[in-house]
């Protein structure tokens, strides 16, 4: 089982993808899709593999969160 969380697009050239989460940002390859700045996605072994709806990218990276703050 793998738990992802939400990244933001917030670059795109070429083929690759600047993904930014809580905290730091990472390079996605961009296999198939049709992605622009600004959408929330999931990445695998660094290629995005599926775009999520705003609201729920944004509740999931609030649950991340939480968790990372009350984590011992």
């Amino acid at each position: 089982m793998c738990l992802a969380m939400p990244g933001k697009i917030v670059k795109i050239e070429g083929d690759k993808a600047t993904v930014k989460y809580p905290g730091q940002t990472r390079e996605a390859g961009i296999i198939d899709g049709d992605y622009k700045v600004g959408d929330y996605v999931f990445v695998s072994a660094k290629i995005i593999v599926a775009k999520i709806p705003e609201d729920e990218a944004k509740m999931s990276i609030k649950a991340w969160e939480e968790a990372a703050d009350n984590a011992p």
